[in-house]
């Protein structure tokens, strides 16, 4: 043999950090994604209060 060590390796253990890694970056990208929804919520939601209260007609109310 050429005397190089032999690497022992737990396939059940590298799947479950594998799967850890996975989870982490899908969990990190979908509150990137919430919070960037939330973000244009909240600034429509603003731009809707400031048309109200700046004495603008809205379609709110009818006659």
């Amino acid at each position: 043999m050429c005397g190089g060590k032999v690497a022992k390796t737990d396939p059940e253990a590298e799947a479950q950090a594998a799967a850890d890694k996975a989870a982490a970056e899908a969990n990190k990208k979908k509150a990137l994604r919430n919070s960037a929804k939330q973000g244009s919520l909240l600034a429509s939601a603003a731009d809707t209060s400031n048309a109200a209260t700046s004495g603008a007609k809205t379609t709110l109310g009818g006659g």
